[in-house]
């Protein structure tokens, strides 16, 4: 697998190495071809949550990261107004593109920029219902934080890991909280069984 750190200025080749003279437009297109992000927390307190995120969905808006978290939403950890974390982001072939530094910080709800962005992150969102709906219903429940890159880049020829950087998924609600019956494709089976036995 070939992840190009700075080479030309085409975005992303076809592998989905990421290439461009230009640091930014190199994130730029890695960031515009990835449908999700894995997040580290960074800082002096990130050894108090857990390594990293599961992957989170996201929208790139000029030149930043956004998503959307809160109760019922994608739980973040560690990504907290004020703070710094690493955003990896993979290839269309399933390689680690690029990891990069940015700052975090909380959109206000009565900021321009919250209402910028809110409406592309109603649209982007799946099973998010209508989104002029669901609007009204976040300021004030759900926290729209914009990650903003620090310069901080890293990719396989500047030092991006080869290791195996998979972790635990995050604790959610929306976990089935018990075993699923040993039973419950048994009639399946047996209709199955008995459709061939009368072909």
């Amino acid at each position: 697998m070939r992840i190009t750190a700075v080479s030309r200025l085409d975005g992303v080749a076809k592998d989905g190495a990421v290439e461009s003279p230009d640091p930014a437009a190199a994130l730029e297109a890695a960031m515009k071809g990835a449908g999700v992000v894995w997040l580290r927390p960074a800082g002096p307190t990130a050894n108090a949550y857990p390594s990293t995120t599961g992957p989170i969905w996201h929208i790139w808006s000029d030149g930043a990261c956004y998503i959307l978290t809160g109760p019922g939403e994608q739980p973040v950890p560690g990504i907290i107004d004020g703070g710094r974390c690493e955003v990896t982001a993979r290839n269309r072939i399933g390689g680690r593109a690029v990891t990069w530094t940015a700052t975090v910080s909380a959109l206000d709800p009565g900021d321009p920029e919250w209402a910028a962005v809110a409406p592309k992150l109603a649209a982007s969102r799946l099973n998010g219902g209508d989104p002029v709906a669901v609007l009204p219903t976040w300021p004030g429940r759900l926290t729209i934080l914009c990650l903003r890159p620090t310069g901080d880049m890293a990719t396989a020829e500047t030092g991006l890991p080869d290791g195996n950087q998979a972790a635990a998924p995050l604790p959610t609600p929306a976990t089935t909280p018990y075993r699923m019956p040993s039973d419950i494709t048994r009639g399946w089976r047996r209709r199955r069984a008995a459709r061939k036995q009368k072909t």
